[in-house]
């Protein structure tokens, strides 16, 4: 699709005509989720069963696995030859845009930022507030719920035991070296008292897309994990040898 001026004109529609696509981009995001954590074959009821033509016809193109550029052109056809606009127009793309975002691997919270810009300003706003609220008080009820909770591996236990001996500046330097994802990945198994050091040491944005990488993560590979701690005990050793903690 052309995101021009004139296509801008194309899918402009009222507040109220944009709601509807809240849910939609939800549901998207859903799937991207469970795509990335149980693989892109997991996605075939939803294939099967969904309402949207559209969305349907992409996720069987996804579990088919046609590559990206083909299943753009193969649905975009299908927006073309149906001569839309407005609300319909609006719909379509951020369906199109959905799947190819899920069968390029997108994170999805890169993919969210992506489908909310369809709605402007406004409706990234609105999204935010009636889609994400709780998330903070989901966040803390994560924190309490795991106080107690022993770390799951001897790898975790010596890491967490590691973070528990460092101070303050040293945590805050290392949290801003060491990437969202890859702390994630060895935050999750730790014991719940080093995990939350870890959250209360960063911002309260930081703390969220923490929590919200450790949500997404129902399922992932060990070898992941070994490497997300390989990379923690690296920058960690960094800092130790320029004499940052």
């Amino acid at each position: 699709m052309n995101y021009d001026a004139e296509f801008c004109q194309q899918i402009r529609v009222s507040e109220a005509e944009k709601r509807p696509s809240f849910a939609l981009i939800s549901e998207i995001l859903d799937l991207a989720i469970k795509g990335r954590n149980f693989g892109l074959l997991s996605l075939g009821k939803e294939a099967e069963e969904s309402s949207s033509f559209l969305l349907g016809k992409g996720l069987q193109l996804v579990l088919d696995g046609v590559k990206s550029h083909t299943a753009r052109t193969i649905l975009e056809l299908y927006i073309l030859t149906g001569n839309y606009t407005g609300k319909e127009l609006l719909e379509r793309c951020i369906i199109l845009e959905g799947v190819l975002g899920i069968l390029d691997g997108m994170h999805p919270k890169l993919l969210k930022e992506l489908l909310l810009s369809f709605l402007g300003e406004t409706g990234h706003a609105i999204f935010k507030a009636e889609f994400e609220t709780g998330g903070k008080e989901k966040q803390l009820s994560y924190l309490k719920e795991i106080e107690k909770k022993p770390a799951a591996t001897n790898s975790a236990a010596k890491l967490g035991n590691f973070i528990a001996k460092l101070d303050e500046k040293a945590i805050k330097r290392f949290l801003q070296i060491i990437h969202i994802d890859d702390l994630a990945k060895t935050v999750k198994d730790m014991d719940g008292k080093a995990q939350i050091k870890i959250f209360n040491y960063l911002p309260d944005r930081g703390a969220s897309m923490l929590f919200e990488a450790i949500e997404q993560m129902d399922s992932i590979a060990n070898h992941e994990i070994v490497e997300a701690q390989q990379k923690f005990v690296a920058i960690m050793s960094e800092l130790k040898d320029e004499g940052r903690i």
